[in-house]
């Protein structure tokens, strides 16, 4: 997981398996974002083999937290076989769903 800062977002770069532990892990990342106000959160996740439905619970609970704080997740997919779960939990109706970085990062501005 890496994680860059800049002007008004946060960019959260996500790969391979997205277990159980790892989920715990952004949990922490994402509720450090929260704590230090910064509401605007771009999870990348082009290099994404495999999401655990508690990661995808975790990343609903906060987006949900952000927009208490006029704050918001945005995702970055490409993966076809994850773009398909989302769209079969009916997360692609959540979640704002771009093909890249730079277009989810612009949708913040």
């Amino acid at each position: 997981m890496k994680i860059l800062s800049e002007g008004n977002y946060e960019l959260i770069v996500l790969e391979g398996r997205i277990d159980q532990d790892m989920s715990e892990e952004l949990e922490s990342v994402l509720q450090n974002c929260i704590d230090e106000e910064k509401y605007n959160i771009c999870i990348d996740m082009m290099d994404v083999k495999h999401i655990c439905s508690s990661a995808l619970g975790v990343i609903v609970a906060i987006k949900r937290k952000l927009k208490d704080e006029d704050g918001d997740i945005k995702l970055v997919i490409a993966n076809d076989n994850l773009l398909k779960l989302f769209q079969t939990t009916m997360l692609d109706k959540v979640f704002e769903i771009f093909e890249s970085q730079r277009e989810c990062i612009n949708a913040f501005d």
